[in-house]
């Protein structure tokens, strides 16, 4: 979410007044029997996908001499990516988490800003350039968390958090004794990260640039939150407003991602869980975009770990903890139509375990029980976006949100690529990305921007405009 100039409404044709009825109606379990699963494969893209592109990509260094490897070696580097964000989260889970220790949180930034502080001149330049730093020059506090953690790691505790990172840990760091230094290794290797942005790049003439580009070079995230499933339920009352009696019944999610450990305000109120393809399911159910057992929806992300959850999750459904991630305070309100989106969240793809939605400690809460009805529409596929596609039937919707500012100019050609060969004919693509070459690349293959929305989540006194996100609906051209 980022703050935006000036105030904005949500804006589509579909009321809320239209929503609240259709969710009071919720209450009798839906008696339809599932869409039958659609084969989908996976295939590498190829020179000749990018044919109403290839002065573009040709521009940006991409030939067809070479082509499959060069595409190889940038899913070699996604996977890095990959790899690198968990441990990220990993760090952040160090630094945050109050289930294996009594010891104080710490704030990621202020961490990272008391790490450089106490490095001399030589030392700051050289881990500015490479992430390395004598593990000496670590606080002692965050040393503290690490061997506490490297013994929770070692214990038989079943916190669903602590045993997604024993197996990470286990993975990463296979000899015992090697693990300490490995993680403190880490540490600073995110700690650079999150200095460079909060404390170099926010502060350069051009912060917003600055920090876009970082983002495009450090590694995958995985993370989400509630919030995200709101800009796509605006995106998705566009489509309603344009098309009254469009049905949906396939819909894929590029990098639905997995709430671990975020990078700052961790919460623990509930496991891990994925929450947008839950969203987006109740987002169509209660807009009339699709009806109950007939959509299915495909979540593809190139993290193993989120693709076997939601695997699990489609098996046993789970109890979803839907805690918001922008917590109210006496400068912070939720917009009165983010309350009432989380106050009706849920209520076609579960049954409400509380009567209302709590506020407690300025965050909203509330807990969803899953139908398993509801989860038998939820496929998982493993995906590198930028240089696979799925076959098979094509989608009537893609969504993508949160992913793109990860991908540079190339890689984020070879996606849109991709997304546009997934889509049907007269499909919609929903994504919050506001780099301008969105525009003129998506155009050029066919799927042009039709319509944009700004969604307020709150207002922060003091700020020059609230805490909003954008959302663009593109469409692809029928034959």
């Amino acid at each position: 979410m980022h703050p935006a100039s000036e105030t904005h409404t949500m804006t589509s044709g579909w009321s809320r007044r239209q929503f609240l009825v259709g969710c009071a109606r919720a209450g009798v379990a839906f008696g339809f029997a599932p869409l039958a699963t659609q084969q989908t494969g996976l295939r590498q893209i190829q020179w000749d996908d990018l044919s109403p592109i290839r002065d573009r990509v040709a521009g940006l260094g991409l030939t067809p001499a070479g082509f499959a490897a060069h595409i190889h070696r940038i899913h070699e580097e996604n996977l890095r990516r990959v790899r690198e964000g968990d441990l990220d989260h990993l760090v952040f889970y160090l630094l945050q988490s109050t289930q294996f220790t009594d010891l104080p949180a710490i704030e990621p930034a202020l961490s990272a800003k008391a790490l450089v502080e106490n490095l001399g001149m030589r030392e700051r330049s050289t881990f500015l350039e490479t992430s390395a730093a004598p593990l000496s020059s670590i606080p002692a506090p965050v040393r503290s968390r690490t061997t506490a953690l490297i013994r929770a790691l070692d214990s038989s505790a079943t916190d669903p958090r602590l045993v997604y990172f024993r197996g990470l840990v286990r993975t990463t760091f296979q000899d015992r004794r090697q693990r300490e230094a490995g993680l403190l290794r880490e540490y600073l290797r995110a700690m650079r990260f999150v200095y460079e942005k909060e404390f170099v790049a926010q502060r350069s003439e051009r912060a917003p640039e600055a920090v876009a580009e970082l983002y495009r070079t450090r590694g995958l995230s995985t993370d989400t939150a509630v919030e995200a499933g709101y800009l796509v339920y605006v995106g998705l009352g566009v489509i309603k407003s344009l098309e009254p009696e469009r049905r949906l019944r396939r819909v894929l999610i590029v990098g639905p991602g997995l709430d671990l450990a975020p990078r700052t305000a961790l919460l623990e109120d509930g496991p891990p869980e994925s929450y947008q393809p839950w969203e987006v399911i109740d987002a169509l159910l209660a807009l009339g975009l699709s009806r109950p057992g007939d959509v299915e929806v495909v979540g593809a992300d190139i993290n193993p770990r989120v693709v076997d959850h939601l695997r699990a999750a489609r098996a046993r459904p789970p109890t979803l903890t839907l805690v918001s991630g922008i917590q109210e305070t006496n400068g912070v309100s939720f917009s009165q139509d983010y309350r009432q989106y989380f106050a009706a969240l849920g209520r076609f793809v579960g049954e409400e375990e509380t009567g209302r939605p709590d506020l407690k400690d300025g965050h909203l809460r509330k807990t969803v029980r899953v139908r398993p009805e509801i989860a038998r529409a939820l496929q998982a596929e493993t995906l590198d976006a930028v240089t696979e596609r799925l076959v098979g039937p094509p989608f009537d919707l893609v969504i993508a949100t949160n992913i793109l500012p990860y991908f540079d100019e190339l890689q984020l050609t070879l996606a849109m690529s991709n997304v546009a060969g997934m889509l049907a004919p007269g499909g919609a693509f929903l994504h919050n990305e506001a780099r301008p070459s969105m525009r003129d690349l998506t155009s050029a293959l066919g799927l042009p921007v039709e319509q944009s929305r700004q969604a307020v989540i709150a207002t922060v006194r003091g700020s020059p405009g609230p805490l909003v996100d954008s959302v663009w609906m593109h469409r692809k051209a029928r034959r």
